[in-house]
């Protein structure tokens, strides 16, 4: 059973450096969890996948956390998601025998969440004329987690993509 997390840009945020994830942890765990996490790379618990009995054990470690912890803010689901990871509270789990983390721009899940310090295409993994994101290698992106936080690229996305599959919708769907 192969069950695989993907990391945000490690040069553009840290547990630590985000307030969310930082409060989330806090919140959760404490100042001393924190500490010990808060120069740790973001994992994204949005764009997690694994086999189905991989996934069922991981999910009822998350809601473990949400019932051992009094944290009820939106989106600490984060936060146990990496608390998980970086304390291997997983090691032990039947279920999941591997557990991989890709890092951002390399593995099959490309997560742009983090990119903000900058646009995508100055990044260089967007380009505009053929709405391609693209892998750091140069390999377009098989999937796009949270395409939405660039502008231009959600500018692109409802001007250009939208355009044409609610054209060919409606050519389509005429009687």
């Amino acid at each position: 059973v192969i069950y695989t997390f993907f990391g945000e840009n490690a040069n553009a945020t840290r547990l630590g450096k985000s307030t969310k994830n930082r409060n989330w942890l806090k919140n959760g765990y404490g100042n001393d969890v924190i500490g010990a996490l808060q120069n740790k790379p973001t994992i994204c618990s949005g764009s997690t996948m694994g086999e189905a009995v991989a996934m069922e054990q991981y999910l009822r470690a998350l809601i473990n956390e949400k019932d051992e912890t009094s944290i009820r803010m939106t989106g600490s689901d984060q936060g146990f998601h990496n608390y998980l990871y970086y304390t291997d509270k997983l090691a032990n789990a039947l279920a999941i025998s591997s557990l991989t983390v890709w890092e951002q721009g390399k593995g099959i899940i490309n997560n742009l969440g983090a990119l903000r310090t900058m646009t995508l295409q100055e990044w260089g993994n967007f380009n505009m004329t053929s709405g391609v994101i693209s892998n750091w290698d140069g390999s377009p992106s098989p999937v796009v987690h949270q395409w939405d936080r660039d502008k231009d690229l959600h500018r692109y996305i409802f001007r250009e993509k939208m355009k044409s599959m609610r054209q060919k919708w409606y050519a389509e769907n005429r009687s």
